[in-house]
């Protein structure tokens, strides 16, 4: 999944989990007019978890047929793959293109390339997006999740061991003084150490505040969605973290 805005994302379902990988450039998007068409390729597992998730083996079945799958639609051109879904013994892949019918060659050819398994193709008119922006598009925690994703993959990238505790520095931007104040407080309390704050130096009309703790990126999503409920509480924005790897590279 070269190039894009690409992360990835464990949906918060308990009763039907789903692992997604979308490419986030077109979330601020409404819709694309050239590209209407949705083409969802549906890959059956034939063995996945009792969650409906797959097996490290069919793992890599899922990501072979969607390298294949994406590699062709470029050369074609016109299509734009936008994300895959693996949720209840399945795994789909989520095309738009401007003629659905250019994608029918390439699923013939995987069919063949994965003879023992069921691969099904359904196409239908989304002109708003609508698929993209409710299925796959990350809200709420799973998009903090998803944002936080992409850090770590950089951090990954660089061969950092993203289990490692070390210090993180968050941003969050308020209103006004009092807020600020009230949630530096709840931070305080909570273990965090106040880095930098201003009362008068504003950033887009906000007052911002730089704090940190150590904790190990593997576990931040759960420190990052409490600190984006707390910054909502105090009517502010939690604006994300940063941390140089554990291994002494620097991040670029």
């Amino acid at each position: 999944m070269d190039g894009g805005d690409w992360s990835v994302y464990i949906s918060d379902d308990i009763a039907s989990p789903a692992a997604v990988a979308v490419d986030l450039q077109y979330r601020q998007v409404e819709r694309i007019p050239s590209y209407p068409m949705l083409v969802t390729v549906e890959l059956k597992l034939q063995h996945p978890r009792e969650n409906g998730l797959p097996q490290k083996d069919e793992s890599e079945i899922i990501y072979a047929l969607e390298d294949r799958l994406v590699s062709q639609s470029e050369s074609i051109g016109d299509i734009r793959f936008v994300g895959h879904k693996l949720s209840d013994g399945q795994a789909r892949y989520f095309f738009y293109a401007s003629n659905a019918s250019a994608m029918t060659g390439i699923i013939e050819t995987a069919r063949k390339q994965f003879p023992s398994y069921v691969i099904d193709q359904h196409v239908i008119q989304d002109t708003s997006w609508s698929v993209y922006r409710h299925v796959l598009a990350p809200s709420g925690d799973n998009l903090q999740q998803a944002e936080d994703n992409k850090v770590i993959q950089k951090l990954t990238s660089l061969g950092d061991d993203i289990s490692l505790p070390r210090l993180i520095h968050h941003f969050a931007y308020f209103s006004t003084p009092t807020e600020l104040q009230n949630f530096k407080a709840a931070i305080l309390a909570d273990g965090f150490h106040v880095d930098n704050e201003t009362t008068s130096d504003q950033v887009d009309g906000k007052l911002p505040i730089r704090f940190s703790r150590r904790d190990a990126p593997s576990e931040i999503t759960s420190v990052t969605v409490k600190l984006t409920h707390l910054a909502e509480e105090f009517s502010g924005d939690y604006d994300g973290w940063e941390s140089p790897p554990a291994n002494g590279i620097r991040t670029p």
